[in-house]
């Protein structure tokens, strides 16, 4: 007795490690194939909305299908809005499922299998199980001849009791007696684990593909229906749109509760205006990708702007200021037959990107748009190795005052980059911003700047004034002001030489740190200067918050100053900051004329390429001597 025992033991503790090694298999292993469910061909198969899965005789034998066969067959979720025979015609699913005969058209299929023939409004019906044209010939053979074997082998009892009874109970009965003669009771508790398991990860597949938040695909979902489903000669038809938002914008404006909101309207008017032969999915935070066919480029633009159009209109009903905050970037495959889904959707956004940048409602993402791009990303990345390597040079362009005498220069940043070559501000400036190195950037600049005044002192030249920029974003910083204290204490110069220059950012900083890191910097003896007054996102109220000793006039206004309202506009802020006993430089002064205008509307200090060039260090020293010399 003991030994019959223990040897009953062993087989249990055999087969249970077995079934639990076949449900630990790695489930990336497996091919996935994509099924249409159909609902209406009750009682061979229907939608179950409680348990959200398909139910049936067909479920169950594409079970047993999957287990012969080792793929995966993943039911999609049941959708009025699509019919199999658009699914067929869309090539959105490798197999369609069960289809009365006449319902699709053969010539979209490549195997189809007859199932079984039921009686509808009197009349018999051919009920098919189709393997549609996104399929290898191989593979729906294959799929063909193991559904012909399972039904075979089962349908003709099982089958015929199902279809021709009125309910369930008769294939429930049926089946409980088919698997009664199949499976030995020692086996039973091993199949319903694997069959268990095996229903999770097919569940867990199907979810894999769905963004939970909007009931659309995701990102899986997207590459999956450009480099699986979509059918080679569609290629040339299709266009991917990226509809996406302006995050920074969108992060000044409102809260994070806000942002959600206008990401799931936005979700939702897509979803609705989604068309049968179209895909749409969430590819990121605020960003959709819709891939649809269309017969032109000006078809594909007409198609995006009026996305836009209507989810603006869309938006605004819930609040106004929701509107503007989604622009459209397009990709061609046609014109990109060698990208792929992720290099097409990367077109796409920089087109988004480039329509926010110039008032578009969308653009057409280009090879040079992403190759801009790709070099932004990647000096995006090497901002911080690149300050840490001294990649940062300092460039000086002189400032004369009124009778063209040299009172001091401007340091200007460049960067040497070893891939890039010499880089401009406007190249890198706002790339740190947003990666949150400009503050080590200026810092380093400035001891350039300490450093060069300690020079011009031993020289005999500490008279000149040397300015350096500083971001909002670096003055925003409680940290700066110790640091700058410390850089300042290692070098031999008068402080009242060293100017600060407020510049600005794309984005709006905490006042009121800036203006006590001023303040400090006040009390260590350097002046305050105000960079490009009359441009950017600066106002007037900023002569109001800050002490200033100087401003800069932007070369924007001095352009305008050559038409009699633009001079009396210059005139108009020299005369402002006189009266609040700040001095004034006018910037980018390149011709005679130009000159002329800015002495006559009183600035006191010119700074411009008619005087002095941006100069590199050993350049600039080489003018300085020439000037002393003479």
């Amino acid at each position: 007795m003991r030994r019959k025992k223990l040897l009953g033991i062993t087989l249990c503790a055999v087969l249970t490690i077995g079934a639990l090694l076949c449900c630990m298999q790695d489930a990336s292993a497996r091919e996935t194939l994509l099924i249409s469910g159909n609902a209406d061909l009750y009682p061979i198969e229907s939608y179950d909305r409680g348990r959200e899965c398909y139910v049936g005789l067909l479920p169950e034998l594409y079970e047993r299908l999957s287990e012969q066969t080792g793929y995966d067959l993943v039911y999609l979720p049941y959708s009025k809005n699509t019919t199999q025979a658009q699914q067929t015609a869309n090539r959105q699913a490798d197999i369609i499922s069960a289809y009365p005969s006449g319902a699709v058209d053969s010539g979209a299929m490549r195997r189809q299998v007859l199932l079984c023939t039921i009686e509808h409004d009197g009349a018999e019906r051919a009920i098919y199980v189709g393997f549609t044209n996104a399929l290898t010939p191989e593979l729906a053979g294959a799929l063909a001849q193991a559904l012909e074997d399972l039904s075979g082998a089962e349908s003709i009892g099982v089958l015929a009791d199902y279809t021709n009874s009125s309910g369930a109970e008769a294939y429930r009965t049926r089946w409980l007696i088919t698997l009664a003669a199949l499976i030995a009771a020692m086996l039973a508790a091993a199949v319903a684990l694997i069959v268990f398991a095996r229903k999770k990860r097919a569940e867990q597949k199907t979810n894999a593909l769905i963004d939970p938040r909007y009931g659309i695909g995701n990102d899986r979902f997207y590459l999956h229906c450009v480099e699986t489903l979509l059918p080679a000669p569609l290629r040339s038809l299709t266009y991917v749109v990226c509809v996406g938002c302006d995050m920074p914008s969108l992060e000044h404006r409102f809260g994070e509760a806000e942002r959600e909101e206008i990401f799931s309207r936005a979700a939702e008017f897509l979803r609705r205006g989604c068309a049968r032969e179209d895909y749409l999915a969430c590819v990121g935070r605020g960003m959709f990708a819709l891939v649809c066919q269309r017969s032109s480029r000006e078809a594909a633009q007409q198609r995006a702007e009026g996305l836009i159009r209507g989810l603006d209109g869309y938006l605004a009903g819930f609040r106004a200021e929701y509107a503007g905050a989604f622009r459209a970037g397009i990709c061609s495959l046609e014109e990109n037959p060698d990208y792929s889904g992720e290099a097409a959707l990367y077109s796409a956004r920089q087109g988004c990107a480039y329509a926010f940048g110039h008032g578009m409602l969308c653009a057409f993402g280009n090879k040079r748009m992403v190759g801009e791009s790709e070099q932004l990303d990647r000096l995006r990345r090497r901002t911080a190795e690149a300050v840490a390597k001294g990649e940062f040079e300092p460039y000086f362009q002189f400032v004369v005052d009124r009778g063209g005498t040299i009172i001091g220069a401007e340091t200007i940043s460049r960067w040497q980059s070893p891939e890039d070559g010499l880089l401009p501000p406007s190249k890198y400036i706002d790339l740190m911003i947003r990666a949150g190195t400009v503050t080590e950037h200026d810092l380093y600049m400035l001891r350039c700047a300490c450093a060069q005044l300690q020079s011009w002192r031993r020289e005999g030249l500490e008279k000149l004034c040397l300015s350096c920029n500083f971001t909002r974003q670096s003055l925003s910083d409680e940290r700066t002001l110790p640091r700058v204290r410390e850089i300042a204490e290692q070098y031999d110069f008068s402080h009242d030489c060293l100017i600060i220059e407020i510049t600005e950012d794309c984005l709006v900083h905490d006042r009121s740190a800036a203006a006590e890191t001023l303040n400090g910097l006040i009390a260590l003896g350097f002046h305050i200067a105000l960079d490009d007054m009359g441009a950017g996102y600066s106002s007037l109220s900023d002569l109001c918050t800050y002490r200033f000793d100087y401003v800069k006039i932007d070369r924007s206004i001095l352009l305008d100053a050559e038409e009699e309202r633009g001079r009396a506009l210059l005139a108009g802020l020299v005369q402002l900051a006189h009266s609040m006993g700040i001095r004034v430089l006018s910037e980018g002064v390149e011709t005679k004329e130009q000159l002329d205008i800015a002495l006559a509307a009183g600035c006191d200090f010119i700074q411009g390429f008619y005087f002095s060039r941006v100069l590199p260090k050993r350049e600039a020293e080489r003018y300085l001597r020439e000037l002393t010399e003479q």
